[in-house]
């Protein structure tokens, strides 16, 4: 039998995948690494050629996730001629269209089995995220777009805030509330960055 040579990034994705699928329906601490090489039908040796441990790919699996989202909410924000209230929109917009698609596969984040691929997912994507509002809402306050003080601080209060959108799925099964909290978002971020002439509007689908 012909054996088939993969490319080692092709390889790589492929074991990324496997485990990513394992460990939101399995668990991260009930999946195994000879469950990831089994899934693929490759040698043990194979994963420890691209991995150290269980704990290694797992961060490759976040940072997959966390990479789609940094790059999309990038190149929604690029444009620096922009108006930085409407640039602070669309990333706010780009972050809910980003992961309330995806509600089914927070649902599986959310389950205790999967505490620690949670934990370090939100970690992640907040810690990149931050960064790119927080450089946007200090932009804009610089041009009297917003008046305010601690611009990375203020935009930690508002990740907050969307975070909790993502941990609460009860709330798109009721669309009136769904919309009210979606309302609040809007007027806490106007306050919060005591916006001049602008209001903001976000989308959160049910």
């Amino acid at each position: 039998m012909t054996r088939i040579t993969k490319d080692p990034a092709e390889r790589r994705q492929e074991l990324i995948d496997a485990a990513e699928q394992l460990f939101l329906e399995n668990g991260y601490g009930q999946t195994a690494i000879s469950d990831i090489v089994k899934k693929l039908k490759v040698a043990q040796g194979t994963f420890y050629y691209y991995f150290q441990s269980k704990d290694d790919i797992l961060d490759a699996v976040v940072e997959k996730n966390v990479a789609k989202l940094e790059t999309s909410i990038k190149q929604l924000t690029r444009n620096g001629n922009e108006d930085a209230a409407i640039r602070l929109n669309y990333a706010i917009n780009g972050i809910l269209e980003f992961v309330i698609p995806r509600k089914e596969v927070m649902n599986y984040i959310h389950q205790d089995i999967n505490a620690v691929m949670h934990a370090r997912l939100e970690r992640a994507a907040v810690e990149r995220l931050i960064p790119i509002l927080s450089d946007i809402v200090a932009e804009g306050t610089l041009q009297g777009r917003f008046r305010v003080n601690y611009p990375s601080e203020s935009v930690e209060f508002l990740i907050a805030a969307i975070v909790y959108l993502f941990h609460q799925p009860q709330i798109y099964l009721d669309q009136q509330h769904c919309e009210r909290l979606c309302r609040t978002l809007e007027i806490m971020m106007e306050k919060t960055l005591e916006v001049n002439d602008f209001k903001f509007k976000l989308k959160i689908q049910t």
